[in-house]
């Protein structure tokens, strides 16, 4: 990631910028969030994704990922994290087509045999971003204020 850094001159100094303002570090991440999105033209919200509907068929990209959606997988990942980081690494897995396992955070969550049809659901706005889990609340994705979700099917063998 820092190669990448150091190869775009534009996203050097778009990062000195964000760092050497004077805006608090949770500000600086909602301040990296909106711009990377713009630079990279990145869908921000899970919403934005239609607009991309072509560019994901033409890459056969099944999964497609807002950086909001993203940034809650790393986030959940790497809780202690510096947020301005997780964004930049959320806008990086994006422009370089990779992304969280999200296999590996269901068998963080729920072990080796996580549940059949399990819902990944996404929650907040921007940096609040949030994995939850609507099979260990006990409620619906939508009555968990979720404004997308993940289904994964575990395929038998």
């Amino acid at each position: 990631m820092q190669a990448w850094i150091e190869s775009n001159i534009e996203l050097s100094n778009l990062i000195n910028e964000i760092e050497n303002s004077k805006l608090s570090e949770r500000a600086q991440a909602e301040l990296a969030m909106d711009k990377f999105c713009h630079m990279f033209d990145l869908p921000k919200m899970p919403e934005d994704k239609s607009r991309y509907e072509d560019y994901y068929e033409k890459n056969e990209i099944d999964e497609a990922r807002s950086v909001f959606e993203e940034f809650a997988l790393l986030k959940y990942c790497y809780p202690e994290e510096d947020i301005r980081a997780l964004i930049l690494c959320a806008v990086y897995n994006l422009t370089h087509l990779i992304g969280v396992d999200i296999d590996e955070i269901l068998i963080n969550e729920f072990g080796e045999k996580f549940p059949d049809n399990c819902i990944v659901g996404y929650r907040g706005i921007g940096i609040d971003a949030e994995v939850i889990f609507p099979q260990k609340e006990g409620k619906s994705w939508f009555d968990l204020g979720c404004i997308a979700v993940t289904k994964i099917v575990k395929i038998k063998k």
